[in-house]
């Protein structure tokens, strides 16, 4: 279980008191800072009207004492998933038999990843207990964004954690097993009267050498004294910030008020993960060898792009010098190479595109069967306007079709019809 947040975002964690909100009732906290080598809690108490203001850009969290919590696993019923509003009432039903108060009068929370699990763990506390405190919480001006078990089963892939809180004379040592949930004992219910410690917390040979313990500082003599060597020591409250660190968040069914805002530091707390933290350091360096690889291959396109356009340019410009050795300057070579050829054209007298002879022959050559020539019209170099002209569909679209394979367009203007040399219309 990782002692330490992969968020890199501010947050404020509250613990819960144990009793019912009072004016006088103190709640431990403290601030978990963005900056990396900040981990260590400084523990403080306060009343709730006396809380630490939070901004928008720090995440509140909510710590459930292990103490509130009673730890289940369910078996579901098939396909539940795909019924939300079905989930509430079915868990209570299965876990009707094994709580101790009313199941209406306790508050239900599912693990995370519920639906892709055979057997999840479901966490119960007294409703009214956490709904005071939330909303104790919400008249101080703080809203909780997220709701979390001090302590919680863990994964089947982690061993047996055992933690050791407070000190010997009110101090409670606590365990955390993957198949079996978390249950805990005061130390004076532990001492020797004919079983171990670890006899009396349920724990096997096998479970014992392989659990880790952590405790603080004024549980380490006790730890150390009734569980053997093997205690690391762990600063107070450090453990809080393995609770921040995973994924559990009781505010489900009746608690889920301000779910917005809570999945908005959601995406906060991953967006500042994937920016900062060491473990996704190799993913963002990925990113910006491909970006840096993308931008240098823009780079080569558009420089070869250019080149080649060059190259061209300067072939175009060298058939107009050598065709038409008279030009001096050369700024658009195919417009300066098709004014040249007109020019010749027209001193030799030949017909172009754009004279009223060609122009209507192509129109004389197109029009279909049954459509009389039109009487009306204008015409200026490379341009006939027709006036009273009236194509049905079908002879419009022939028409347009045999003028284009000519080099002309069609088109109507107005209230008439205009046919220009594709080679002289101008844009």
């Amino acid at each position: 279980m990782p002692l330490y947040n992969d968020s890199l975002m501010r947050t404020l964690i509250i613990q819960l008191p144990p009793g019912l909100p009072s004016p006088t009732l103190a709640y431990p906290h403290s601030w978990v800072e963005a900056e990396p080598g900040s981990r260590t809690l400084k523990l403080q108490w306060a009343a709730a009207a006396l809380l630490p203001a939070a901004d928008r850009q720090t995440e509140t969290v909510a710590l459930v004492p292990a103490a509130a919590l009673s730890w289940h696993r369910v078996e579901l019923p098939t396909g539940l998933h795909k019924q939300a509003q079905r989930v509430q009432a079915a868990l209570q039903g299965l876990l009707e038999d094994r709580l101790l108060d009313d199941p209406d009068q306790v508050h239900l929370a599912l693990q995370t990843d519920w639906a892709n699990t055979p057997r999840p763990w479901v966490a119960a506390c007294d409703r009214a207990w956490l709904s005071a405190h939330l909303q104790a919480l919400e008249q101080a001006g703080l809203t909780v964004h997220r709701i979390v078990p001090e302590l919680s089963p863990g994964t089947t892939a982690s061993p047996v954690q055992l933690t050791a809180l407070g000190d010997a004379d009110t101090g409670w040592l606590w365990v955390s097993h993957p198949e079996r949930g978390v249950w805990g004992q005061p130390w004076s219910a532990l001492h020797p009267a004919g079983l171990t410690a670890h006899e009396r917390l349920g724990l096997s040979e096998a479970e014992r050498a392989t659990a880790t313990l952590l405790a603080e500082p004024g549980a380490v003599a006790m730890a150390t004294e009734l569980l053997g060597t093997g205690v690391r020591l762990m600063p107070p409250a450090q453990h809080w910030l393995a609770a921040v660190a995973g994924d559990w968040d009781l505010a489900q069914f009746g608690l889920r008020a301000n779910a917005r805002s809570r999945q908005l530091k959601n995406w906060q707390r991953t967006a500042s993960s994937l920016g900062h933290s060491p473990a996704w350091r190799p993913a963002r360096w990925g990113l910006w060898v491909l970006l840096a690889a993308q931008l240098v291959g823009l780079n080569a396109w558009a420089w070869k792009t250019r080149a080649d356009w060059q190259v061209q340019q300067s072939s175009w410009a060298q058939v107009l010098r050598e065709t038409f050795p008279q030009t001096t300057l050369v700024v658009d070579a195919p417009l300066q190479m098709a004014q040249q050829v007109d020019r010749l054209r027209q001193n030799s007298g030949q017909l172009g595109a754009g004279d009223l002879e060609a122009m209507l022959a192509a129109l004389g050559q197109s029009l279909p069967p049954g459509l009389a020539a039109p009487r009306q019209w204008s015409f200026q170099t490379g341009q006939m306007r027709l006036q009273d002209f009236q194509p049905d569909a079908a002879q419009q679209q022939a028409l347009t079709q045999s003028l284009s394979a000519l080099g002309y367009a069609w088109r109507v203007q107005g209230d008439g019809w205009l046919m220009t040399a594709q080679t002289e219309a101008k844009p």
